[in-house]
């Protein structure tokens, strides 16, 4: 199993972001809050004393009771914001997270870290759009770093680092990973289809309009058969099904989520 190759030059980016920032915004898929942390990012920015603020994006996707239930358990380790690019939800509250760390610092620079498609950039986007303002460096400054000022000293680090240290079929359940790339897609969507009949079954079946059997096999034919993906001679296009519910998933079309 290889890894993706972009992964050396994103796992640059990643620790670039880190380093150079003294607020790290750790975005998480609110719908499955705790396989979206990375204990690596978490575990450096304690070692190098950054204040570390993990932000629930995708929170208008699931129910407030288990939003509560997972900013209860993540908060243990580090403040939480609520937060949804998609509906404007949490701007505010996380701006003012951050000035609270302003107070005790004469710049504030805030890095935004998390694996592909948790939602980084439109983090990124909705923050400039509150207050923006080109900058020239200021003394700590790093010189061609695109820095966007968000208050009277905080600014934000215009680039989201991107944490890929995991194998694609990894990546591929948490929704960070392009479906057409991988070599074995039902693989990876028996693994999901797994998941999400544990935690909340009816999900697929309102997805896709079918009842779900147990099995995680049978439900990707239940699926495939419902959806009319087939190869020649009849039989289900396994691989071709996969790679719809791998896609539904990452598009939010499946209403599952689980801690």
């Amino acid at each position: 199993m290889e890894k993706p190759r972009e992964w050396l030059r994103e796992k640059s980016i990643a620790k670039k972001v880190l380093k150079e920032s003294n607020v790290v915004l750790e975005v998480v898929d609110a719908r499955i809050p705790l396989l979206t942390r990375n204990s690596v990012v978490e575990s450096l920015a304690k070692e190098r004393n950054k204040s570390l603020i993990v932000v629930l994006n995708k929170s208008d996707l699931v129910p407030k009771e288990f939003l509560e239930q997972a900013k209860g358990v993540i908060e243990k380790d580090f403040p939480v914001v609520m937060f949804s690019a998609h509906k404007n939800i949490g701007v505010n509250q996380l701006l003012e997270k951050i000035k609270e760390y302003a107070k005790e610092k004469q710049i504030v620079k805030v890095g935004v870290l998390g694996y592909p498609n948790v939602g980084k950039s439109s983090i990124i986007n909705a923050l400039k759009k509150k207050k923006v303002a080109t900058t020239s460096p200021k003394p700590g400054m790093t010189v061609g770093e695109k820095l966007i000022k968000l208050d009277e000293n905080i600014y934000l680090i215009d680039t989201p680092g991107i944490i890929t240290l995991e194998y694609q079929e990894d990546l591929a359940l948490k929704g960070s990973y392009i479906p057409d790339k991988l070599p074995y897609p039902a693989d990876v969507a028996i693994k999901l289809i797994e998941k999400i009949i544990q935690n909340k079954k009816e999900a697929l079946e309102d997805a896709y309009k079918v009842k779900i059997p147990d099995d995680p096999l049978q439900a990707l034919e239940t699926i495939g058969k419902k959806l009319n993906y087939k190869v020649s001679g009849g039989e289900v296009d396994y691989d071709r099904t996969a790679k719809k519910i791998l896609w539904d998933w990452i598009k939010g079309h499946i209403k599952a989520y689980w801690l």
